[in-house]
């Protein structure tokens, strides 16, 4: 499986819903899961398939909850996640991630695929992020 590849752009309609990308809904298909989980960092969203999350998952609770610094990043993450669903081929950003990752309803977005997960960048953020790169 390739994963999660190549970059798209698509808007919200007025309830925060956007049409999944065929190639990325077939990588989700082939996982059989229409589960995702979706966090903020750093001014996106990612959205990890059970799979995926479930590693991560894993990742997470290797850390020291006693070591501050550890249960930062844990709670950084977890506090953030959502659990959401496509259904007939959308899906839904929620309000308060929306707002957190400054996306507007009805705005145009841009999907990030990153093999085992994708992200969502507001156009703007995803422009400003990749003339930084440059």
């Amino acid at each position: 499986m390739n994963g999660f590849l190549g970059t798209y752009q698509t808007s919200l309609d007025d309830k925060g819903r956007f049409n999944v990308p065929v190639k990325f809904r077939s990588v989700l298909e082939k996982e059989c899961t229409s589960q995702l989980v979706m966090t903020y960092m750093n001014g996106y969203l990612i959205v990890f398939p059970q799979k995926e999350w479930a590693r991560n998952k894993e990742r997470l609770q290797d850390l020291d909850t006693t070591n501050n610094d550890d249960r930062k990043k844990i709670r950084k993450i977890v506090s953030r996640a959502v659990e959401v669903e496509i259904k007939s081929g959308k899906l839904l950003i929620p309000a308060n991630q929306r707002d957190t990752a400054e996306i507007d309803v009805q705005g145009e977005i841009v999907l990030v695929g990153m093999l085992e997960s994708f992200e969502i960048w507001s156009k703007q953020r995803w422009l400003e992020a990749e003339q930084d790169e440059d």
